[in-house]
């Protein structure tokens, strides 16, 4: 985990922030990403080849090569029924097995829109707080700080203060929306051998994005509904000590420049105060001690 974490802005809004000394944490409907938090994960999969490896593991299990999860409702009715099933042939035990798998194919299909709905439901009125990892970023300074005019804030953890940042989880990005279940998982769930890990697919949606924003490095900070769930963001206040430095963007105005660092230097006097420049012989921006004029 980076030992700090950044928030591009434009000069207008970072006068707010450190005015208020408050973050925006914001709803998926508040984002630039239309997919944020809102996308269905993907059901695709080999229907034959999941039956085939659920009556598998179910004829293992019924033969006691394999053991069941003690909390899939499968595997406690399987071992209900086990007395029963005990002189069973293998035929007909596949048999009335396959059938089961099927009914539960259908189960899948006939509910599966209704979870969707319920899930997009469900995490449209989270809140989140997105940061990212440098301070040098130039397609970040380009889109969020007003093409180089802004400011990127810097914060770290203040010890004993329960600051938010070492619950902050890195971004996947990929190229297509993951699927909700890979086909040995799904055949182990119907089988009986494991349960069906929720948070996982929760997880998934929040922190899985188009690797089209790749270039964002983003971290971001969940916190379910927050304070007020149904706002459709919150302005929280955050330590005066979490701020530990700000950036200045190449071309932001002398004036400017100016009267932020005198902000600075009385709301966070413990702040440090950077400038980025331009390299002079590469494409990349540099960060060094802001020096006053």
């Amino acid at each position: 985990m980076p030992e700090a974490f950044y928030k591009y802005m434009t000069y207008s809004t970072a006068n707010i922030v450190l005015e208020n000394q408050t973050l925006r944490w914001s709803t998926p409907a508040t984002l630039n990403d239309p997919y944020d938090i809102q996308f269905d994960l993907r059901i695709n999969f080999d229907r034959d080849k999941v039956l085939r490896d659920t009556l598998d593991k179910l004829w293992k299990l019924h033969i006691g090569e394999l053991r069941g999860h003690p909390e899939n409702k499968m595997s406690a009715a399987f071992d209900l029924m086990r007395p029963y099933l005990k002189s069973m042939p293998k035929k007909v035990f596949m048999r009335n097995m396959e059938r089961g798998i099927r009914e539960s194919f259908e189960v899948m299909d006939k509910n599966i829109h209704k979870t969707y709905l319920d899930t997009r439901d469900q995490l449209s009125t989270t809140k989140i707080l997105c940061l990212t990892d440098s301070p040098i970023n130039q397609l970040m300074w380009a889109y969020y700080a007003d093409s180089n005019r802004g400011v990127v804030l810097r914060f770290q953890d203040e010890p004993g203060a329960g600051s938010p940042y070492k619950l902050a989880k890195e971004m996947s990005y990929m190229k297509d929306i993951p699927m909700l279940f890979e086909e040995e998982e799904l055949s182990d769930f119907l089988s009986g051998l494991i349960t069906f890990d929720q948070a996982k697919r929760i997880n998934t949606l929040i922190y899985t994005k188009s690797d089209a924003w790749k270039h964002e490095s983003e971290w971001r900070i969940f916190s379910g509904d927050g304070r007020n769930k149904n706002a459709p963001h919150e302005d929280i206040e955050f330590g005066a000590r979490e701020l530990t430095g700000v950036v200045l963007g190449c071309r932001m105005p002398l004036d400017q420049r100016a009267a932020l660092s005198l902000k600075i230097k009385r709301f966070y006097p413990h702040a440090e105060i950077f400038q980025v420049t331009p390299a002079d012989h590469s494409f990349q921006l540099e960060l060094s001690p802001h020096i006053e004029t």
